[in-house]
């Protein structure tokens, strides 16, 4: 538990950033995503969900258990046309650690004025981010920096800012332990298009996984907590069974302040092959997530493949 005690003395230093704004205070929206349709599919519980590299967003800590040459490519088709995508590869450092290369896009609808002859204004966001992490302290402490460059396009109007992540890991003892996860994103200066600027959406998150396996199978349970500069909050539980180490069910749940519950579906299919090295691993996944517009819910669909080689 010292990786956890450390972080916590950090973000005993940031607390009137969290208390200062209200919703829609902060700019660079795209920061406030997640990856992966593992943990998509689990409510978003993933700030201590270990396997793939989806969890490098809200805690770079989880790249620690990784531990080996991996890529991870999510496509997330949005509502009203909104697409995400994102791709990440990961290098192991020997007895230094391990790095992790990662890009994160969104395309959003062009903005039209149907009484103007200007033509329609493209919209899109893009961050790349550089990831470190290694292991610290007793068996499944982890510590992780994370250093991205995060870019807003508004038609010819350009903004760029550059924001650090810190995440912790740590795990509890027994045969079937509880990992714990706590992290603290987005620390850095205000995005400003033109004159104006807006500030980051700095978020801290504390999470916890548990697996309990009946070999060949095994039942995952994840939960998070998070509270963002917009004085947002939110909780989220998942579970995943999976049936003979090869295929993955998964439901969440998540409770958002300003957005209320919502719910989440999905599956994935884990297998070996060796078209890509020798016995590598390969895992599938596919998540269901509704999005409430005004008195109804719009279904997106979110697919990402993770291979270990």
């Amino acid at each position: 538990m010292r990786s956890i005690a450390v972080l916590l003395a950090l973000l005993a230093a940031v607390p009137a950033p969290l208390r200062a704004a209200g919703v829609g205070t902060t700019g660079a929206g795209l920061l406030k995503v997640q990856a992966g349709a593992r943990s998509l599919a689990m409510g978003g519980a993933g700030t201590a969900l270990a396997g793939d590299l989806s969890a490098l967003l809200v805690n770079p800590a989880m790249l620690a258990p990784v531990g080996a040459r991996s890529l991870m490519l999510m496509h997330w088709p949005g509502v009203a046309d909104n697409r995400t995508e994102y791709a990440s590869y990961s290098v192991p450092l020997g007895s230094f650690g391990i790095w992790a290369g990662s890009v994160l896009f969104r395309s959003l609808p062009d903005i039209a004025n149907q009484d103007a002859i200007d033509e329609p204004v493209a919209v899109s966001d893009g961050a790349i981010l550089m990831t470190f992490a290694r292991r610290m302290g007793g068996l499944g402490g982890a510590g992780g920096v994370s250093i991205k460059v995060f870019n807003s396009a508004l038609g010819d109007i350009r903004a760029t800012s550059v924001a650090v992540d810190l995440g912790m890991l740590s795990q509890g003892t027994g045969r079937y332990p509880i990992r714990y996860g706590l992290s603290i994103t987005n620390l850095g200066n205000p995005i400003k298009h033109l004159e104006a600027g807006e500030p980051l959406p700095i978020t801290v998150r504390g999470g916890l996984s548990w697996t309990r396996g009946w070999y060949p199978h095994a039942l995952t349970v994840a939960a998070d907590a998070l509270l963002n500069t917009e004085q947002n909050t939110k909780v989220a539980v998942g579970v995943e069974w999976l049936q003979a180490g090869h295929l993955a069910v998964r439901a969440g749940g998540s409770y958002n302040r300003y957005g209320g519950t919502s719910f989440t579906l999905g599956g994935g299919w884990q297998f070996r092959s060796t078209v890509l090295g020798p016995e590598a691993e390969y895992h599938l996944d596919y998540a269901y997530l509704p999005f409430r517009v005004i008195d109804s819910f719009e279904p997106t669909n979110c697919f990402s493949l993770f291979v270990k080689f």
